[in-house]
C-alpha cells in the first residue's frame, strides 16, 4: 500500500518560521496534509532551506497513485521530470526553476517528490 508522498524542496526563506509559511503556501494549492519532516539550510547555496515534508497518500493501485501525485505535483509546479519507475512501484519527479519550472508559490527553487509502497 502507498501510504506516502516524500517532498523535499528548497526554499528561499530566511528562517523556519518563513518557511513554514511556504509549506502553508503549498498545503493551500494541495487536496492534503503537509508535515515538515526536517528543515535546515542548504549547505550548497546558504541563502536556501531545505524541507523534508511528507504527505498522506493512502492508496493501492500503482495506476491511482500515479495520477493522485502527479495532479497534486501540477498544483506545485509545472513541468516535472519524471524519473522511470522502479521494480518495487516506486517513482519520483523533479522539478526546478534552473530548468524551466514555474512554481505556483513564490520562494521556492527546487522540488522533488518520492513514492514507494516500500516501509
Amino acid at each position: 500500500m502507498f501510504e506516502t508522498i516524500r517532498w523535499r524542496c528548497h526554499v528561499r526563506v530566511s528562517d523556519r518560521r518563513g518557511a513554514e509559511r511556504v509549506v502553508g503556501q503549498l498545503v493551500a494549492r494541495l487536496d492534503r496534509t503537509m508535515r515538515i519532516e526536517s528543515y535546515e539550510r542548504y549547505w550548497k547555496y546558504p541563502e536556501l532551506a531545505e524541507l523534508r515534508l511528507t504527505s498522506p497518500l493512502e492508496s493501492v493501485s500503482p495506476d491511482a497513485v500515479l495520477l493522485t501525485v502527479l495532479q497534486s505535483a501540477w498544483r506545485i509546479a509545472t513541468p516535472w521530470g519524471l524519473g522511470a519507475p522502479g521494480s518495487d512501484g516506486e517513482f519520483d519527479g523533479v522539478a526546478s526553476v534552473d530548468i524551466g519550472s514555474r512554481f505556483a508559490v513564490p520562494g521556492v527553487e527546487w522540488m522533488e517528490f518520492y513514492v514507494t509502497d516500500r516501509r
